[in-house]
């Protein structure tokens, strides 16, 4: 991309991104327009008063004319500050629904890309949500506040002088001109050092977030000096390219010599002349000096400074905010295998059937697999139940089933289709994943229940609630329509994972993933949930936290690291010595030391 094109305000996502969020202000930005009309009112009048009060009245011997002159320039600075009063509603009425907008598109790109992506978490991400939404607001107020008042000065000062001396005006004009044209020079390279430190602040937000996101490890490896160093080197570039700004603003002095200090040297210059020859007033020459040094100084000062500050950072920040939060309607990463013959990459899948073929998934190119050759066939209906030794991959198998992790090798096919390749509607429409931590939002009770319908009607609502036993709470809580203001307070462990398992049975997914969704319940009610789910329509796959769970299951899957074997209970106790040490240990009969692969022995 050109430097122009980088440079020149809010074009392409940029604009596209400012004015969705401002999408609603049509009529604050109207209102704010009409009371700036008011507020422009000094600098438009105060020269041509102060020298209407002088010719007229104090250098004609009509000090009382001279007095009113004063009066009503006076009562133009009171009309103003009412105007100045007026404006702060409509601002916030701008400014705030303004973030609400900005969250939102940076929530819904942060986690489109994390549901359809095989990248890592986007630590970045944090820096757009907790640093650079409050920038926009906080930029966008600013401005609103400054640039606005600036804008409608310079122009009411300038038409203000060429009405009251339009020889004065063109000395005025030249240089102010000369002093525009080299600012909008200038802030090609504030911009362009201004990007560059916001790229570093969020490379400082990447790194730390890396590092302490995997603290344990780096302790575990030694590794303390590497990660210092990577933050370390994050953060003083991020330093130089705060300094590459300051410098770059300080060309804000000679710009404001040129087109405003210079300008009232040459008034002060030409005045005399001008007056003997007849050409201006006396009174002309004191309001065009007024003009210059009560407006146009103070108005370039606050251009060259706070605004041109302000405008650089708005604009690189929404182009950062505008890359993070574009639509991204396809996957992030290559595809995966083609489908199996006879299936065509984006029909819908024809039932739910969930086919999967040498799968293997591992975190890095160089990392050891975590799930390695994996084949399996679930048909429609089937109740399996998924068990192993912790870290052998259960929940990273349930994560792919549910496409929200990319296979390295291999694929999974729900209904003959690539469960990966999924839309962000469909895939959940067709697969619902409860992991272990229960989300339970601020909101109704109800609310909470029908996120995933939400077109549920209260029968449907009643009939969640009886199926996983969750009545007692509902009852405790005050029915279905009490406000949780703190879910983690008034919800315990149980009740939360109870909530979250009403909301997916309410929902319309045909396949559901229990990922040790139940572990705070005690043996009973996850023998009524798991009991309610596999009453329901559908395929249910259950991450197994007890032995009953394995009990309860159609069919059971083990994963001992190197291999998957699939039967029943009864098959895999006969035939596999790693179930039957688990089973072992699950069920207090653990096998003695030194046979860890051994069933159980009566009497030892």
């Amino acid at each position: 991309m050109s430097t122009e094109a980088r440079t020149a305000p809010f074009r392409g996502p940029a604009a596209r991104l400012l004015a969705r969020s401002l999408s609603g202000a049509g009529g604050p930005l109207r209102r704010i327009a009409l009371w700036s009309v008011l507020e422009a009112g000094p600098a438009l009048a105060s020269g041509w008063a102060l020298a209407a009060a002088l010719d007229r009245g104090f250098l004609a011997g009509e000090p009382g004319t001279g007095l009113l002159w004063i009066g009503l320039l006076a009562t133009l600075y009171i009309v103003r500050a009412l105007a100045e009063r007026a404006l702060f509603d409509p601002l916030a009425a701008c400014v705030e629904p303004m973030r609400d907008a900005l969250v939102t598109a940076v929530v819904d790109a942060t986690l489109s890309r994390a549901v359809r992506g095989a990248g890592a978490y986007d630590a970045a991400g944090v820096s757009r949500m907790t640093s650079q939404v409050d920038t926009v607001r906080l930029v966008v107020g600013a401005l609103l506040r400054t640039a606005r008042p600036l804008t409608v000065t310079l122009i009411a000062t300038l038409v203000g002088l060429a009405a009251l001396a339009p020889v004065l005006a063109a000395v005025v004009a030249v240089p102010l001109a000369a002093a525009l044209i080299a600012f909008a020079v200038s802030m090609r390279s504030v911009i362009r050092r201004r990007r560059a430190a916001v790229v570093a602040e969020e490379d400082v937000a990447a790194s730390t977030g890396a590092v302490l996101g995997a603290g344990r490890d780096i302790a575990a490896l030694g590794a303390v000096a590497l990660a210092c160093g990577t933050t370390g080197r994050s953060a003083r570039a991020s330093a130089r390219a705060s300094v590459a700004v300051a410098w770059a603003a300080a060309a804000r002095v000679p710009i404001v010599l040129l087109g405003g200090q210079l300008p009232l040297l040459l008034v002060l210059l030409a005045g005399p002349t001008l007056v003997e020859e007849g050409t201006v007033s006396a009174g002309e020459v004191v309001g065009a000096s007024l003009y210059v040094t009560g407006s146009l100084v103070p108005a370039l000062q606050l251009l060259t400074g706070t605004v041109a500050g302000l405008w650089g950072q708005l604009q690189v920040v929404l182009e950062r905010l505008a890359t993070g939060t574009e639509p991204c309607d396809e996957p992030a990463t290559e595809p995966c295998d083609e489908p199996a013959s006879g299936t065509v990459r984006g029909d819908a899948p024809s039932g739910y059937r969930i086919d999967v073929d040498n799968l293997t998934f591992a975190y890095g190119p160089h990392a050891e697999p975590v799930v390695r050759d994996v084949r399996l066939s679930v048909p429609e209906g089937d109740h399996l139940v998924i068990v192993g030794a912790s870290g052998v991959g259960k929940s990273t198998l349930a994560g792919l089933l549910a496409g929200l992790e990319r296979p390295s090798g291999g694929r999974i096919l729900l209904g003959g289709r690539p469960v990966a390749d999924l839309g962000t509607r469909e895939r959940p429409a067709a697969v619902a994943l409860l992991p272990q931590e229960a989300y339970v939002f601020r909101g109704t009770l109800r609310d909470n229940l029908r996120y995933l319908a939400p077109d549920a009607d209260p029968a449907a609502v009643a009939a969640s609630i009886a199926a996983m036993g969750l009545g007692p709470v509902v009852e405790r809580l005050g029915g279905v329509d009490a406000v949780l203001e703190d879910p983690a307070a008034e919800l315990s462990s149980g009740e939360r994972q109870l909530v979250a398992a009403a909301r997916t049975w309410l929902s319309d997914a045909p396949v559901v993933i229990l990922d040790e969704a139940t572990c705070h319940l005690d043996m009973r009610s996850e023998a009524v949930v798991e009991a309610a789910f596999a009453a329901r329509p559908g395929t249910l796959v259950v991450i197994a936290h007890r032995l009953a769970s394995a009990l309860r299951g159609r069919r059971v899957l083990l994963l001992d690291g190197t291999r998957a074997v699939c039967g029943t209970h009864a098959e895999l106790l006969a035939a596999e010595p790693g179930y039957a040490a688990l089973v072992g240990h699950w069920d207090g009969t653990a096998p003695p030391a030194g046979r860890p692969d051994a069933s159980p022995v009566p009497g030892e």
